[in-house]
């Protein structure tokens, strides 16, 4: 009987069953405890492995609540909670003894500084180097936050103390982003070869989700601590781990389908799959992939124990892992998970039905004081002789690894002991799901109950949520001139004694949470503010806050400048909040309407979106607008009132010199406007940007001058851009700290000429000037490594380089600061432009993937360089061909690349030409490309060759593979990347699709040697020009795809027979001249529809 109940009353029987698993506990578990630490050790290594000792401090917690409901628990209550609680302590005082190793990770993300993953269960001491294991194991951390949080939930005090809550606080930020970490995952391998390289692992996203769900708002004291003790986390980093996770799973990660590893977060102990279906859809592909008949496989393929695993090797070619299939290890411990989730799922059935097969997989197990119990090995593994008779399978009779000969185990293995007595508390009746998860993390996340955390928690996005929004004019004198519009705002003056901050002062005053100078601790990483955490009030101190959102701040990049962009991006800010918001009340947004985004020809877009908010629907968002005072009673507040109210500075005094000069242009256009009424300031703010001059000295002229010439030459350059060409040449020549006198009279520092340049460029809109000087000073955009991770995770690679030049493939998450570093190191010295333009087109991409995932299909690699240049092929055939794309406005600049990326109906394509360079650029392949490529090597034997790339199936890297491997796909692309014309690649993309039609309707033809693709196209298109239809005639142009498909058509009569040369010579002769016009056009009848379709 399953009991479902949350309070369990035990009678006389129930107790005494209590007993006997009670001394079960103590034989099996609690005599392996070290007295010390309180740590567990895994067989006769003595290392503690903080994955096992969170189980057992789990089992033992278990127990403790289970004693609960006797009548005289005989101090066992207590004994077992503070035993449970020395044990999670003892992880906490290993994990504290590198806070230094916490503080370098939160700042690089590098796996060398990663908490360790196992202990000296005695000592505390680490047992292995930073390199001599793989220690970066999220989710391992993940896990220990989460059971803390559900002991702290039910009365247990673990954490004491100040300094270990800050060190908490911090290994917070440590699992934040998880999103962008790939680790190595829960079996210590990264990928299924072990050659060290990391993955992203949806087990690690998954634990780290929970856990950050688990401690948001968490009191660490309980109902007694002060707000001091309570644990905050950022509800953007959390959004963007759902969100990985969703787009990763079934998957565990690139290299491994199916993986056991998923159960414990599909179900017991995370739960962390809210998406409907999902989670029962994970689960029924691990049982349909991985069970057997005594257990559970980790994975396919896995070495891990079995005869054939040789210790002293550690990687494996893929090749090699083929021996192991079908002799792989299964573990009972996961029949475990599956029975306990299905008792938290009320699934009778399912739980009824791996109970039965947990009492299958039980051995008798004996210590040496003669106690016997039965328990769950290991593991159970196949017997050499068997795998010597090739008779393994699922019909072979595994052995359990208690009875393995010579290396015979000792002690259970505590982390399957651990969930089987867990498990048997439940099944007895003991025990009741909702005691054993006082968080409720089994509910729906809507239903998850909050009493331990009354600050905070997180659910799943209502989706329909209303938007609240305050509008703050800079001036007096701006709110007057937005009311004859009918636009409501109010100044920072009438809004008291709520203050109005920027974003950046937010990530100033986050800073101090968790930050503790004995640790070394510097608290909340410098990281941005994300769209939901702006969308919250603040109540620091004695004070409540509001800090409007990034795209409204004075950014260090130049995006900001860009009135219609900022208008785009609140636009789509609001979308987000609305359809991500997670946490209880409204989001409220506050817009901080500055002077100075009013100016210019945008004056009315401006008017226009405002007047959106009002009317209370803005890009199908319901808006309340209203002034703040009326929005906090609704709104969501975040309580840092243990936070002392620090002086902050002004709104418009900034103590950063990045602030100086946007400060001082505005201002010098707000003093203007103070002499002017109302109308008259209208006028001011919409006039146009006055006309651009180009540049009267080239690059390629500055670079040939002297510095005595150049400096003359900067008096009399009209044109920003051409002073830029001019200070950049003086600093390749003279060091960016020169100084030199550009006036005859003073003397200026290169660099901050540089600066002025690029402060005064963007208020004049002269972006040519301001993207050179961009480069020039090394700027970098924010959340340039979440829009790398967003592609990455959808099975994207992305490349950085300027076109035809040498490119670097990124396929896993970078920090911020790899990322710049890569981009300027490979884009400076071809292309000073595409420093910054890559970057604004990173950013664009990031989005647009989320929202319009439809653009990228077909495309594997995103080359953005060669997007770069599909874009300026289109902008060659726009109305704007004389402008220069670097010259765009960033929103031109996106509205460019959503176009590119639009792919065009079949039957509007009227030059082809031009459709094989765009696609071709944007690397795009029809459905099925890959497979079907392999399908084309198994029939060519000798391989594919394109510019001297040469890919074949005889290769190990390759032969191994199979078709629908993303590996594959990577090697077809990198043949592909040789190819230098975008419009080539894609006539040999078309050439293999025709290959591959030929080859699938003459299933006969096979041939030996290589097939170069280049001498193939040569052929058809000298066969093209002898067809005498010519170049020049209108209707046919750019169609070579009816004399791709005839040349192939001649090629598979040709590797299909037996005949000799002479023949072969002849059947060429015969289809390529005589009979020409008769072939093509009976192939033109009879595969082109299909050859287009196959196409796209």
């Amino acid at each position: 009987v399953i009991n479902m109940a949350s309070q369990v009353n035990l009678g006389h029987g129930k107790e005494e069953i209590l007993e006997g698993l009670y001394e079960e506990v103590t034989h099996t578990l609690l005599a392996y405890q070290s007295p010390t630490l309180g740590l567990f050790p895994r067989g006769e290594s003595k290392h503690a492995r903080v994955r096992d000792n969170v189980y057992c401090a789990m089992a033992i917690w278990s127990f403790a609540l289970a004693y609960r409901h006797t009548c005289d628990d005989l101090g066992r209550v207590c004994e077992l909670e503070q035993t449970a609680v020395k044990c999670m302590r003892g992880i906490l005082f290993c994990y504290m003894r590198q806070a230094h190793k916490l503080e370098k990770f939160k700042k690089l993300q590098s796996w060398q500084n990663s908490l360790h993953a196992k202990f000296d269960c005695t000592t505390g001491d680490t047992v292995a180097l930073d390199t001599e294991w793989s220690h970066l194991q999220i989710d391992g951390v993940a896990l220990f936050l989460l059971v803390l949080a559900q002991m702290t939930a039910s009365g247990l005090k673990v954490v004491l103390t100040a300094d270990e809550i800050d060190f908490i606080q911090n290994v917070v930020y440590y699992i934040e982003r998880a999103y962008r970490i790939p680790d190595f995952g829960m079996w210590e391998r990264g990928t299924k070869e072990n050659i060290q390289k990391r993955e992203l692992h949806s087990s690690s996203l998954a634990m780290a989700k929970a856990a950050l769900e688990a401690v948001n708002g968490l009191n660490l004291l309980g109902r007694d601590g002060s707000s001091l003790c309570v644990i905050h986390v950022d509800p953007d980093a959390h959004y963007r781990n759902v969100s990985t996770l969703n787009t990763l799973l079934p998957k565990e990660s690139s290299s491994k389908d199916a993986d056991a590893a998923l159960l414990c977060v599909a179900g017991f102990p995370a739960f962390a799959i809210d998406k409907a279906g999902l989670a029962e859809d994970t689960v029924q592909t691990i049982i349909k992939t991985l069970q057997g008949t005594r257990g559970l496989l980790r994975f396919l393929k896995d070495i891990h124990h079995t005869v054939k695993e040789d210790k002293s090797k550690v990687e494996y070619e893929r090749q090699e892992l083929d021996e192991f299939a079908g002799i792989e290890c299964e573990w009972p411990m996961f029949y475990i998970y599956i029975y306990l989730t299905a008792v938290f799922r009320s699934d009778k059935a399912l739980a009824e039905e791996y109970w039965e097969k947990i009492r299958e997989s039980l051995v008798v197990w004996q210590n040496e004081e003669g106690f016997k119990a039965k328990i769950l090995p290991k593991y159970y593994y196949v017997p050499e002789s068997e795998i010597d008779t090739g008779s393994f399978g699922e019909s072979v009779d595994r052995i359990p690894s208690l009875f393995r000969v010579p290396s015979k185990e000792k002690m259970p293995f505590l982390w399957a002991q651990s969930l089987y007595l867990i498990g048997r508390l439940i099944r007895y009746n003991l025990l009741s799901v909702n005691e054993l998860d006082p968080l409720g993390r089994h509910l729906p996340a809507d239903f998850r109950h909050n009493q331990a955390k009354p600050n905070s928690s997180f659910r799943v996005s209502l989706r329909d949520t209303v938007v609240q929004v305050a509008l703050i004019s800079e001036t007096k004198r701006l709110q007057t001139l937005l009311s004859t519009h009918g636009i409501p705002t109010q100044t920072q003056k009438q809004v008291e004694p709520i203050k109005i901050r920027s974003p950046s002062e937010l990530v100033e005053i986050l800073e101090s949470i968790g930050a503790n100078t004995k640790l070394g601790l510097s608290g909340r990483p410098t990281r941005p503010i994300g769209g939901l955490g702006a969308c919250r009030v603040y109540h620091i101190g004695n004070t409540m806050m509001m800090f409007y959102p990034n795209e409204m701040e004075l950014l260090d990049f130049y995006m900001s400048l860009d009135m219609l962009l900022l208008i785009d991006l609140l636009k789509n800010l609001l979308r987000f909040v609305c359809l991500h918001w997670n946490m209880d009340q409204r989001p409220t947004l506050c817009l901080f309407l500055r002077e100075s985004i009013f100016n210019g020809s945008h004056f009315n877009n401006m008017i226009s979106f405002l007047a959106d908010l009002k009317n209370g629907l803005c890009n199908g968002v319901k808006i309340k607008l209203d002034r703040l005072q009326a929005l906090i009673r609704t709104s969501c507040i975040e309580r840092l009132t243990f936070l002392e109210e620090e002086k902050l500075p002004d709104i418009y005094s900034r103590s950063s010199s990045r602030w100086s000069l946007y400060s001082q242009l505005s201002g010098q256009q707000s003093h203007l406007l103070e002499e002017h009424d109302t109308m008259n300031a209208l006028e001011i703010l919409t006039q146009s940007v006055s006309e651009l001059v180009d540049p009267v000295i080239s690059k390629h002229e500055a670079e040939r001058l002297s510095s005595k010439r150049l400096l003359e030459a900067y008096e009399d350059e009209p044109s920003l851009l051409g002073q830029m060409y001019i200070l950049h040449e003086l600093i390749k020549k003279h060091g960016e700290n020169y100084t030199a006198s550009f006036d005859g009279i003073t003397e200026d520092v290169l660099i901050d000429k540089v600066k002025e340049i690029y402060a005064l460029a963007g208020t004049k809109k002269d972006w040519s000037a301001v993207r050179y000087s961009a480069s020039l000073l090394g700027k970098q955009v924010d959340s340039l490594s979440p829009s790398i991770t967003a592609m990455v995770v959808r099975d994207k690679e992305v490349t950085i380089g300027v076109f035809n030049c040498k490119e670097f493939v990124i396929n896993e998450p970078l920090p911020p600061s790899e990322l710049k570093e890569i981009i300027f190191n490979i884009c400076f010295e071809h292309d000073v432009f595409e420093c910054v333009l890559q970057q604004e087109l990173i950013i664009y991409l990031g989005s647009m993937i989320h929202l319009y995932p439809r653009l990228f299909d077909g495309m594997m690699r995103v080359r953005i360089g060669w997007i770069i240049q599909a874009m300026k092929n289109e902008l060659d055939r726009s109305e704007q061909k004389h402008k220069a794309l670097h010259s765009l406005a960033p929103n031109e600049v996106k509205g460019l690349l959503q176009k590119v990326l639009q792919p065009p109906s079949a039957d509007k394509i009227e030059d082809y030409l031009y459709a094989r360079q765009r696609n071709g650029a944007l690397g795009r392949v029809p459905i099925g490309f890959y497979p079907k490529v392999y399908e084309i090597l198994e029939r060519v034997k000798g391989g594919l060759s394109v510019r001297g790339y040469h890919l074949t199936l005889a290769k190990t890297s390759i032969a191994d593979l199979h078709k629908t491997e993303k590996r594959f796909a990577i090697h077809v692309e990198e043949m592909l990347g040789c190819i230098g014309l975008p419009e080539y690649r894609q006539v040999i993309v078309e050439l293999l699709m025709v290959i591959y039609l030929i080859l699938s309707r003459n299933k006969e033809v096979v041939y030996n040697d290589t097939l170069d693709l280049d001498v193939l196209l040569v052929d058809a298109i000298q066969l093209y020009t002898d067809s005498g239809v010519g170049m020049s005639e209108p209707s046919t142009k750019h169609r070579q795809t009816s004399y791709i498909c005839h040349q192939v058509y001649i090629f598979s009569f040709m590797i299909s027979s037996n005949c000799v040369k002479l023949i072969f010579e002849m059947v060429h002769l015969s289809f390529s001249r005589k009979n020409s016009s008769r072939c093509s056009k009976r192939l033109k009848m009879n595969h082109l529809k299909d050859i287009y379709f196959l196409v796209g």
